[in-house]
This record gives structure tokens, sequence and C-alpha cells, in this order.
């Protein structure tokens, strides 16, 4: 086996070491400093801050049950056939006093309704100006 000259073979560069400018050495030490300062204050910040959030005694800052005044009320299941469902809201409607729903009468018409609404303002607001 022949023996090759120390030329052929390339050689690693050892003792160089690693060069940094003083700008990549300061962005090391800011971020790294940063980062434990974010380990550091996490929980000290997470504690006050729920401190300040829970502090408010305001009643109505969480969900309250309210009676919104609506009347009684009927639970209405899904396995209940139209029937059931009708006669359940027809008995709400009768212990709350609210005349019940007659599917026969006509419908009233919205557009027509608005138009009559905005015809007696206009009629409205033309007397107050003659005056």
């Amino acid at each position: 086996m022949a023996r090759r000259h120390s030329d052929d073979v390339p050689r690693i560069p050892r003792g160089s070491g690693l060069r940094f400018s003083f700008g990549e050495v300061l962005r090391i030490l800011v971020v790294a400093t940063a980062l434990i300062a974010l380990i550091v204050l996490q929980k000290p910040c997470a504690r006050s801050v729920s401190k300040f959030v829970t502090g408010f005694d305001r009643p109505d800052a969480g969900v309250a049950a309210t009676d919104a005044g609506l009347g009684p009320s009927v639970r209405l299941r899904a396995d209940m056939t139209p029937a059931e469902l009708e006669a359940a809201i027809a008995a709400a409607r009768a212990q709350a006093g609210i005349a019940p729903i007659d599917a026969s009468a006509a419908p009233i018409d919205a557009s027509a309704a608005a138009v009559d609404a905005s015809a007696a303002a206009v009629d409205a607001s033309a007397r107050s100006d003659a005056r």
C-alpha cells in the first residue's frame, strides 16, 4: 500500500473558532436576555393579570339568570308528535293569556302595513306643518 503525501489529504482547520462581530454578539445577548426574562416573569405576570381581572365585584360580570318576563315556558322535546307540540304551545298560550293563533286567518302583508304607517306619518307631519 502506498503512502500518500500530506498535501493530498485535506485537513480541517483547527483553532480558528467562531468569529462573531460586535453586532452579532449584541443580538445574541439581547435575545437570550429576552428569553430568560420571559421565562422568569411569566408566572408573576399571569398571577397579576388574573387578580386584576377577577378583582371586579360587579354582579353583571358573569352569567346570571334573568327573568325576561316572557311568561310560562313549555319544554318541547324532539320525540313529541306534531299534535303534542301544538297542544303544549296552546296550553302555554292559554296560561299566559295570549290568544291562540288562527292558522286559517289571512296573513298580514308587511309591505302594506309599512306603507300605511308611512302614509299616516306623512299626514301627521303635514297637519303639524299647516298649524
